[in-house]
Protein backbone atom coordinates (compact mmCIF):
# COMPACT_ATOMS: atom_id res chain seq x y z
CA UNK A 1 0.00 0.00 0.00
CA UNK A 2 1.45 3.03 -0.98
CA UNK A 3 1.86 6.04 1.81
CA UNK A 4 2.49 9.85 1.23
CA UNK A 5 6.21 10.81 1.40
CA UNK A 6 7.18 14.47 1.96
CA UNK A 7 9.91 14.02 -0.19
CA UNK A 8 7.65 13.60 -3.12
CA UNK A 9 5.08 15.93 -2.36
CA UNK A 10 4.31 19.41 -4.14
CA UNK A 11 2.72 23.28 -3.07
CA UNK A 12 1.02 24.44 -6.20
CA UNK A 13 0.05 27.69 -6.38
CA UNK A 14 -2.25 29.95 -8.69
CA UNK A 15 -3.79 33.56 -7.99
CA UNK A 16 -7.80 33.49 -8.08
CA UNK A 17 -9.61 35.92 -10.66
CA UNK A 18 -12.33 36.58 -8.24
CA UNK A 19 -12.45 35.19 -3.71
CA UNK A 20 -12.62 31.58 -3.55
CA UNK A 21 -13.05 30.63 -7.10
CA UNK A 22 -10.47 28.39 -9.00
CA UNK A 23 -9.94 30.06 -12.72
CA UNK A 24 -11.05 27.72 -15.60
CA UNK A 25 -7.55 27.83 -16.78
CA UNK A 26 -5.14 28.24 -13.91
CA UNK A 27 -1.66 28.86 -14.29
CA UNK A 28 -0.02 26.96 -11.74
CA UNK A 29 3.70 26.89 -10.13
CA UNK A 30 5.52 24.96 -8.56
CA UNK A 31 6.65 26.44 -5.34
CA UNK A 32 9.65 25.72 -3.60
CA UNK A 33 9.10 25.49 0.81
CA UNK A 34 10.27 23.80 3.56
CA UNK A 35 7.23 22.73 5.09
CA UNK A 36 3.29 23.79 4.40
CA UNK A 37 0.89 23.12 7.40
CA UNK A 38 -2.04 24.61 5.46
CA UNK A 39 -5.16 22.94 6.96
CA UNK A 40 -9.02 22.76 8.09
CA UNK A 41 -10.45 22.47 11.11
CA UNK A 42 -14.38 22.43 11.28
CA UNK A 43 -15.72 21.60 14.89
CA UNK A 44 -18.39 19.07 15.68
CA UNK A 45 -21.13 20.76 17.75
CA UNK A 46 -22.59 18.75 20.63
CA UNK A 47 -26.41 18.23 20.29
CA UNK A 48 -28.97 19.48 23.50
CA UNK A 49 -31.84 17.69 21.68
CA UNK A 50 -34.26 15.68 24.08
CA UNK A 51 -35.36 12.34 22.29
CA UNK A 52 -36.64 10.18 25.25
CA UNK A 53 -32.99 8.22 25.10
CA UNK A 54 -29.79 8.97 26.70
CA UNK A 55 -27.77 8.32 23.30
CA UNK A 56 -26.19 11.27 21.98
CA UNK A 57 -27.81 12.66 18.53
CA UNK A 58 -25.94 13.14 15.10
CA UNK A 59 -23.38 16.67 16.30
CA UNK A 60 -24.19 19.78 14.11
CA UNK A 61 -21.17 20.94 12.12
CA UNK A 62 -19.27 24.42 13.03
CA UNK A 63 -17.85 27.05 10.43
CA UNK A 64 -14.86 26.09 8.23
CA UNK A 65 -11.84 27.45 9.33
CA UNK A 66 -8.51 27.53 6.68
CA UNK A 67 -5.91 28.31 8.41
CA UNK A 68 -1.93 27.60 8.61
CA UNK A 69 1.71 28.53 7.59
CA UNK A 70 4.29 28.02 5.04
CA UNK A 71 8.13 28.03 5.35
CA UNK A 72 9.56 28.93 2.42
CA UNK A 73 13.22 29.78 0.86
CA UNK A 74 14.12 33.78 0.63
CA UNK A 75 15.02 33.39 -3.00
CA UNK A 76 15.68 34.95 -5.72
CA UNK A 77 12.66 33.77 -8.16
CA UNK A 78 9.82 32.04 -5.85
CA UNK A 79 9.65 34.65 -3.22
CA UNK A 80 8.10 37.41 -5.76
CA UNK A 81 5.12 35.23 -5.75
CA UNK A 82 4.56 35.53 -2.36
CA UNK A 83 5.24 38.82 -2.30
CA UNK A 84 2.73 39.24 -5.01
CA UNK A 85 0.05 38.03 -2.63
CA UNK A 86 1.04 40.66 0.08
CA UNK A 87 1.37 43.58 -2.13
CA UNK A 88 -0.21 42.49 -5.81
CA UNK A 89 1.47 43.29 -9.21
CA UNK A 90 4.78 44.84 -8.96
CA UNK A 91 6.28 47.96 -11.01
CA UNK A 92 8.48 46.14 -13.31
CA UNK A 93 11.09 47.77 -14.90
CA UNK A 94 14.25 46.40 -16.81
CA UNK A 95 15.17 44.38 -19.84
CA UNK A 96 17.98 42.05 -21.15
CA UNK A 97 18.07 39.54 -18.27
CA UNK A 98 17.84 42.03 -15.33
CA UNK A 99 14.60 43.10 -14.02
CA UNK A 100 13.37 45.37 -10.91
CA UNK A 101 10.16 44.69 -9.43
CA UNK A 102 9.25 47.22 -6.55
CA UNK A 103 6.29 45.66 -4.52
CA UNK A 104 4.14 48.19 -2.36
CA UNK A 105 0.92 47.92 0.01
CA UNK A 106 -2.15 48.25 -1.97
CA UNK A 107 -6.08 48.52 -0.99
CA UNK A 108 -6.45 44.84 -1.77
CA UNK A 109 -4.18 41.57 -1.64
CA UNK A 110 -5.06 38.93 -4.54
CA UNK A 111 -6.17 36.13 -3.42
CA UNK A 112 -4.89 32.65 -3.65
CA UNK A 113 -5.34 28.85 -4.83
CA UNK A 114 -2.98 26.59 -2.65
CA UNK A 115 -3.16 23.07 -3.31
CA UNK A 116 -0.97 20.61 -1.02
CA UNK A 117 -0.01 17.78 -3.32
CA UNK A 118 0.18 13.89 -2.55
CA UNK A 119 0.93 12.22 -5.63
CA UNK A 120 2.25 8.83 -3.49
CA UNK A 121 -1.88 8.27 -3.06
CA UNK A 122 -2.86 10.35 -5.25
CA UNK A 123 -4.86 12.41 -3.21
CA UNK A 124 -4.47 16.50 -4.27
CA UNK A 125 -5.96 18.95 -1.09
CA UNK A 126 -6.58 22.35 -2.50
CA UNK A 127 -7.41 25.31 -0.62
CA UNK A 128 -9.81 28.62 -2.06
CA UNK A 129 -9.50 32.02 -1.13
CA UNK A 130 -5.85 31.91 0.55
CA UNK A 131 -4.76 35.68 1.67
CA UNK A 132 -1.40 36.42 3.38
CA UNK A 133 -2.18 37.23 6.93
CA UNK A 134 1.12 38.21 8.04
CA UNK A 135 5.09 37.65 6.61
CA UNK A 136 8.06 37.09 9.21
CA UNK A 137 12.21 36.28 8.45
CA UNK A 138 14.76 36.88 11.34
CA UNK A 139 18.52 36.22 10.49
CA UNK A 140 21.94 35.80 12.03
CA UNK A 141 23.56 32.94 13.52
CA UNK A 142 24.12 29.63 11.06
CA UNK A 143 20.21 28.35 10.29
CA UNK A 144 19.01 28.48 6.93
CA UNK A 145 17.29 31.89 5.79
CA UNK A 146 13.50 31.20 5.51
CA UNK A 147 10.62 32.96 5.86
CA UNK A 148 7.23 32.25 7.70
CA UNK A 149 3.94 32.76 5.77
CA UNK A 150 0.69 32.29 7.29
CA UNK A 151 -2.76 32.56 5.69
CA UNK A 152 -6.27 32.50 6.15
CA UNK A 153 -8.43 31.21 3.45
CA UNK A 154 -12.21 30.34 2.65
CA UNK A 155 -12.70 25.98 1.92
CA UNK A 156 -10.78 23.05 1.13
CA UNK A 157 -11.65 20.17 -1.52
CA UNK A 158 -9.65 16.78 -1.50
CA UNK A 159 -9.39 15.11 -5.18
CA UNK A 160 -7.90 12.49 -6.63
CA UNK A 161 -6.59 14.80 -9.47
CA UNK A 162 -4.72 18.63 -9.10
CA UNK A 163 -6.54 21.69 -9.80
CA UNK A 164 -4.54 22.97 -12.90
CA UNK A 165 -2.96 19.90 -15.77
CA UNK A 166 0.59 21.20 -15.41
CA UNK A 167 2.95 23.55 -13.27
CA UNK A 168 5.72 25.60 -13.81
CA UNK A 169 8.87 24.47 -11.98
CA UNK A 170 10.57 27.74 -10.63
CA UNK A 171 14.68 27.76 -10.56
CA UNK A 172 15.77 27.89 -7.42
CA UNK A 173 18.79 30.38 -6.92
CA UNK A 174 18.69 30.87 -3.07
CA UNK A 175 19.48 33.96 -0.50
CA UNK A 176 22.03 33.02 2.54
CA UNK A 177 22.26 34.90 5.49
CA UNK A 178 25.92 35.40 4.99
CA UNK A 179 24.33 37.81 2.04
CA UNK A 180 22.45 40.29 4.14
CA UNK A 181 22.92 43.55 5.42
CA UNK A 182 21.26 46.07 7.33
CA UNK A 183 21.30 49.99 6.37
CA UNK A 184 20.14 52.73 9.05
CA UNK A 185 19.71 56.03 8.11
CA UNK A 186 21.66 54.87 4.85
CA UNK A 187 24.46 53.60 6.57
CA UNK A 188 25.51 49.91 7.03
CA UNK A 189 25.01 48.53 11.05
CA UNK A 190 28.27 46.86 11.09
CA UNK A 191 27.40 45.35 14.99
CA UNK A 192 23.83 43.30 14.81
CA UNK A 193 23.55 40.65 15.14
CA UNK A 194 20.07 39.22 14.86
CA UNK A 195 17.59 41.29 13.10
CA UNK A 196 14.02 40.07 12.51
CA UNK A 197 10.95 41.68 10.31
CA UNK A 198 7.33 41.06 10.61
CA UNK A 199 4.58 42.36 8.18
CA UNK A 200 0.68 42.29 9.73
CA UNK A 201 -1.73 42.26 6.89
CA UNK A 202 -4.54 42.94 9.70
CA UNK A 203 -6.90 40.34 7.62
CA UNK A 204 -10.67 40.31 9.09
CA UNK A 205 -10.75 36.36 9.27
CA UNK A 206 -14.70 37.20 11.07
CA UNK A 207 -16.86 36.74 7.42
CA UNK A 208 -19.25 34.04 7.71
CA UNK A 209 -22.43 34.80 6.21
CA UNK A 210 -26.30 33.01 5.94
CA UNK A 211 -25.94 31.05 2.91
CA UNK A 212 -22.12 30.98 2.43
CA UNK A 213 -22.04 26.94 3.72
CA UNK A 214 -19.81 27.86 7.08
CA UNK A 215 -17.26 28.77 4.52
CA UNK A 216 -15.22 32.97 4.36
CA UNK A 217 -16.74 35.12 2.13
CA UNK A 218 -13.84 37.74 1.89
CA UNK A 219 -11.20 38.53 3.61
CA UNK A 220 -11.23 42.39 3.60
CA UNK A 221 -7.60 43.67 4.30
CA UNK A 222 -7.20 46.05 7.27
CA UNK A 223 -4.23 48.59 9.07
CA UNK A 224 -0.91 47.13 7.37
CA UNK A 225 1.19 46.90 10.74
CA UNK A 226 5.21 46.16 10.30
CA UNK A 227 7.66 45.66 13.25
CA UNK A 228 10.62 44.03 14.09
CA UNK A 229 13.60 43.68 16.14
CA UNK A 230 17.23 44.42 15.89
CA UNK A 231 19.97 43.00 18.51
CA UNK A 232 23.47 44.54 18.32
CA UNK A 233 26.84 44.79 20.14
CA UNK A 234 26.33 47.81 22.48
CA UNK A 235 29.29 49.90 21.04
CA UNK A 236 27.64 53.32 21.61
CA UNK A 237 24.85 55.22 22.22
CA UNK A 238 23.49 56.48 18.96
CA UNK A 239 20.71 53.96 18.65
CA UNK A 240 19.99 54.15 21.86
CA UNK A 241 19.47 57.87 21.51
CA UNK A 242 17.31 57.55 18.75
CA UNK A 243 15.05 55.36 20.92
CA UNK A 244 14.92 57.71 23.96
CA UNK A 245 14.20 60.71 21.44
CA UNK A 246 12.02 58.65 19.33
CA UNK A 247 13.97 59.93 16.43
CA UNK A 248 12.79 59.06 13.18
CA UNK A 249 15.07 56.92 10.92
CA UNK A 250 14.83 54.49 8.39
CA UNK A 251 16.15 50.83 7.90
CA UNK A 252 16.75 48.52 5.23
CA UNK A 253 17.27 44.65 5.48
CA UNK A 254 19.23 43.47 1.97
CA UNK A 255 20.46 40.22 0.66
CA UNK A 256 22.28 40.78 -2.53
CA UNK A 257 23.98 37.97 -4.82
CA UNK A 258 25.81 39.35 -7.89
CA UNK A 259 23.67 41.62 -9.47
CA UNK A 260 20.41 39.90 -8.06
CA UNK A 261 19.28 41.39 -4.85
CA UNK A 262 16.08 41.33 -2.46
CA UNK A 263 15.44 44.38 -0.41
CA UNK A 264 13.02 45.48 2.52
CA UNK A 265 12.73 49.29 2.86
CA UNK A 266 11.33 50.91 5.90
CA UNK A 267 11.52 54.44 5.23
CA UNK A 268 10.02 55.91 8.32
CA UNK A 269 11.00 54.17 11.74
CA UNK A 270 10.74 54.46 15.44
CA UNK A 271 12.77 52.47 17.91
CA UNK A 272 11.21 51.55 21.00
CA UNK A 273 13.51 52.45 24.30
CA UNK A 274 14.66 49.18 25.79
CA UNK A 275 17.65 49.16 28.55
CA UNK A 276 20.88 47.35 27.64
CA UNK A 277 21.07 45.13 30.95
CA UNK A 278 24.10 43.30 32.15
CA UNK A 279 23.59 40.12 32.14
CA UNK A 280 26.88 38.47 32.26
CA UNK A 281 30.90 39.02 32.16
CA UNK A 282 30.67 38.61 28.46
CA UNK A 283 29.71 41.72 25.55
CA UNK A 284 26.56 43.53 26.19
CA UNK A 285 23.86 43.93 24.01
CA UNK A 286 21.22 46.23 22.91
CA UNK A 287 17.97 44.95 21.90
CA UNK A 288 15.90 47.70 19.92
CA UNK A 289 12.26 46.80 18.93
CA UNK A 290 11.05 49.21 16.35
CA UNK A 291 7.87 49.77 14.08
CA UNK A 292 7.32 50.98 10.56
CA UNK A 293 4.75 53.76 9.67
CA UNK A 294 3.93 56.12 6.68
CA UNK A 295 3.80 59.64 7.63
CA UNK A 296 5.09 61.52 4.58
CA UNK A 297 8.01 59.22 3.05
CA UNK A 298 8.69 59.25 -0.77
CA UNK A 299 8.21 55.72 -1.21
CA UNK A 300 4.42 56.37 -0.26
CA UNK A 301 4.26 52.86 1.57
CA UNK A 302 5.30 51.75 5.19
CA UNK A 303 7.45 48.91 3.28
CA UNK A 304 9.12 48.65 -0.17
CA UNK A 305 9.93 45.58 -1.22
CA UNK A 306 12.32 45.57 -4.16
CA UNK A 307 13.25 42.53 -6.03
CA UNK A 308 15.92 42.33 -8.54
CA UNK A 309 16.81 38.97 -10.51
CA UNK A 310 16.20 37.57 -13.80
CA UNK A 311 12.68 36.93 -14.18
CA UNK A 312 10.88 38.84 -16.43
CA UNK A 313 7.54 39.47 -14.72
CA UNK A 314 5.59 38.96 -12.11
CA UNK A 315 1.24 39.04 -13.10
CA UNK A 316 -1.88 37.51 -11.38
CA UNK A 317 -4.73 36.29 -13.39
Amino acid sequence: MPRAKGVNSQLALSYESAYGLTPASPLGYNMPFNQSRLAINQNLIHSATICSRRDQLRPAIGNTDIFGSIVVPIDQVGIGFWLQAMFGTPTTTGSGGLYTHIFKGTKRQPSLVLEQQYPDIPAYEMFNGCKVSNFAFAYGGEDELTANIYLIGAKRTVSAAPFASSLTTLELLKFSKFQGSIEESGTQLAIVTEASLNADFGLNGNTYTIGGNGCRTDLPEGILQVSGNITAFFADTVLLYKAVNNTKSSLTFKFTSGAHSLQFFLEEVIFQQTSPGIESDKGIYIHLPFKAFYENGSGGSAIVATLVNGYASYAAV
